[in-house]
């Protein structure tokens, strides 16, 4: 850089039109985090994991968020925290804020629940089936309504405060046995390996979140360190006469020895922004930090945590995971496993390990169908009642109805 030139991008730099903050998702953020503090001094309580990313078994981009995710001495406690004011209510599953829709509802959570449950089943780990459960936490300022209610007769719950999530904590489970030293240690292992999302911090505290996808270094940057800070290493004058030398700061993920690197401050860094579903590329010189929220992504069907028993099972235990529900019969947290569209429109529920049941269209209103990829999302949990059960001896199966229990 020449005199002149470097003297333009010493003044255009304070005049660099950034991103603009979101106060709202930082205020979030920050009522996560003091709900993570309060929950981690619970008895009972093991550990805590924030903003926890659950990808899916296969390959891809879909990830699914939890807030918070309780590892407790019993059971798994997945936290959706909301930090509304005003008035909260539901209609038709779905959450409000002084009558304004959210877009959230208990399936999103349920949907993260569901990829936890196959991960964990992938790995090795066997958890009973009413061992997870769910919590919206709304601990903001606002009211929260009579109407705001959990769809699954079991296991969710609707705290309007901390101490609401506290006594739903601390509520002993007759019914649970604690989890054996091998698979809380293997819980732990696999909550630690979801990670978080990747972000970006802008220098006037816009942050935005996403997967890193470049520069390539990146890739071997996250294994062992966790935060890059990026700095002018000259100062004004320094800058004039010599131009601008930015340095990165990397800091381990363990111990406290900090790497400081060249860095090309003209080099773009690529992110994929999920929220925008969109690709976005800044230079260095217009970042303040970068955070690596994962390690890797991993291929769980080379993760083992737990060698897997392939004894065999009982002719009574085989009895009971293969006999039909009768109509009549209250099946709790079935987990959507399709949507049937085409002629035969509908909902597919898995009732146990061979069976499944079909909540047709033509016996739900139409504002169900229509909400169905919101309120009965493909991996969430419902409790069911069996309307019709009957076996085709031609075909050797079951054909059953269902309907979700409001």
């Amino acid at each position: 850089m020449g005199l002149l030139k470097n003297y333009r991008w010493l003044k255009a730099r304070p005049l660099k039109a950034y991103p603009k903050p979101d106060f709202a998702k930082l205020a979030g953020t920050k009522s996560e985090l003091d709900l993570l503090e309060y929950v981690r001094k619970i008895d009972g309580v093991v550990d805590v994991f924030h903003s926890a990313r659950i990808n899916q078994i296969i390959k891809g981009r879909s990830r699914r968020e939890a807030d918070l995710i309780v590892l407790m001495n019993d059971r798994i406690v997945f936290i959706e925290v909301k930090n509304y004011k005003g008035d909260l209510t539901m209609q038709e599953h779905v959450l409000y804020q002084n009558g304004q829709s959210r877009g959230w509802t208990f399936a999103k959570l349920e949907e993260a629940v569901g990829r936890f449950r196959e991960i964990a089943r992938e790995v090795g780990i066997i958890l009973e089936s009413d061992v997870i459960e769910t919590v919206l936490a709304c601990v903001g300022n606002g009211v929260v309504k009579e109407s705001v209610q959990p769809k699954a007769i079991t296991g969710s719950f609707v705290a309007d405060s901390k101490a609401s999530v506290k006594e739903i904590l601390c509520q002993p489970r007759e019914h649970f046995e604690e989890f054996d030293v091998e698979t809380l240690k293997a819980l732990k292992t696999l909550l630690s390996m979801f990670g978080t999302w990747d972000s970006i911090q802008f220098p006037n505290e816009a942050r935005h979140d996403g997967d890193l996808t470049s520069p390539r270094t990146i890739r071997e940057w996250r294994k062992k360190y966790c935060e890059l800070r990026i700095i002018n290493a000259r100062g004004w004058w320094s800058t004039l006469f010599k131009g601008p030398q930015f340095t990165g700061e990397l800091i381990p993920r363990q111990g406290d020895r900090i790497e400081v690197i060249d860095l090309d401050y003209e080099e773009l860094v690529g992110l994929y922004n999920p929220h925008e579903m969109s690709d976005e590329e800044h230079p260095y010189e217009g970042l303040a930090s970068i955070t690596f929220g994962y390690t890797e992504l991993q291929d769980w069907s080379k993760v083992q945590l737990i060698t897997k028993q392939k004894a065999k099972a009982s002719e009574a235990n085989e009895a009971a995971e293969t006999s039909a529900p009768q109509e009549g019969d209250i099946v709790p947290q079935a987990r959507v496993i399709n949507h049937l569209t085409g002629e035969n429109e509908g909902i597919v529920f898995r009732l146990n390990k061979k069976i499944t049941g079909v909540y047709w269209r033509n016996k739900m209103t139409e504002l169900e169908w229509e909400l169905k990829d919101a309120t009965m999302a493909v991996n969430s949990a419902h409790d069911i009642e069996i309307t019709s059960s009957r076996y085709i001896k031609s075909k050797k199966r079951w054909q059953i109805q269902v309907k979700t229990i409001e």
